[in-house]
């Protein structure tokens, strides 16, 4: 018996990335990689590891179509800060996993943040959860996730930075204050587990209305930056201190530092089944 195909978008990004090492891991299903450039360092390092890697742009629906065809499951992710906009990416996804007749959308997005905040704040986590609203429309077997903020973010957005003034400590530089509540995630660990369980547990019919209910919150834990920095000094034995980030952009930037600051970024203690899975 051939094995089924699972298709993941943005299989270069960090979500991606983990589902692809998530299901190569489980080593039951043939996995697809979608990515604009099959040439780059990225693409080839997943062809290494077995990985089909197909060309496909997420403002070109019909590259997608092809992509798609022959999935038994699409992992959906947009990219956001383009120009093109998230909800367009988002429609295509949608649309084409529904014209290659998908049997299963796993679909990555995020909490209304206008919800969350009462109406006060709208950062771009609306652009995603407006998809949420357009898949409702379509028909297309969806089940959604819900991720948060990425522990990787340490690394990756140069927070920890040695001390100029002293090499002996480490400057813990956040754009947030050290009190602000945050719902998290590591993805590389958290992410791509959840994915895989949602498609196995998708051939069991009975588990379908559970996991199409309501999104699947893969933010197993809060915590905030002031707990970062005491965490890194007991696991570490060194010293890190907390610096407020000065130089934060103007614009959406200071829309979503309020956003966070103010404890709006927490939903992972909303109830979900990402035990059960």
């Amino acid at each position: 018996m051939s094995k089924e195909i699972i298709t993941v978008v943005g299989a270069t990004g960090t979500q991606g990335q983990s589902v692809v090492n998530a299901l190569l891991k489980k080593g039951e299903y043939v996995v697809r990689g979608i990515t604009r450039n099959p040439d780059a360092p990225a693409a080839k390092a997943l062809k290494d590891k077995g990985v089909e890697v197909v060309s496909a742009s997420l403002i070109d629906k019909s590259s997608l179509i092809n992509a798609f065809e022959g999935s038994y499951a699409v992992f959906g992710v947009t990219v956001p800060f383009t120009s093109d906009g998230e909800e367009l990416q988002g429609h295509n996804i949608v649309d084409a996993a529904a014209a290659a007749k998908v049997p299963l959308l796993i679909w990555s997005s995020l909490p209304s943040s206008t919800k969350l905040s009462g109406g006060k704040y709208i950062p771009p986590f609306d652009d995603k959860n407006a998809i949420d609203k357009y898949i409702a429309t379509t028909g297309q077997p969806t089940v959604t996730l819900y991720a948060g903020w990425y522990t990787e973010n340490t690394l990756a957005g140069q927070v920890l930075r040695p001390d100029p003034s002293d090499h002996n400590k480490w400057d813990f530089v956040c754009p947030f204050v050290p009190e602000a509540k945050i719902s998290t995630l590591w993805v590389e660990a958290d992410f791509g587990n959840a994915v895989v369980a949602v498609v196995d547990h998708w051939a069991d019919e009975s588990w379908r209305p559970k996991l199409t209910k309501e999104p699947i919150i893969v933010a197993p834990f809060e915590i905030t930056p002031g707990e970062m920095v005491n965490t890194l000094n007991k696991l570490t034995g060194k010293q890190f201190e907390f610096v407020p980030k000065t130089d934060v952009p103007g614009g959406v930037w200071q829309i979503m530092k309020k956003f966070f600051d103010e404890g709006f970024c927490r939903f992972s203690d909303q109830s979900d089944i990402l035990e059960e899975l």
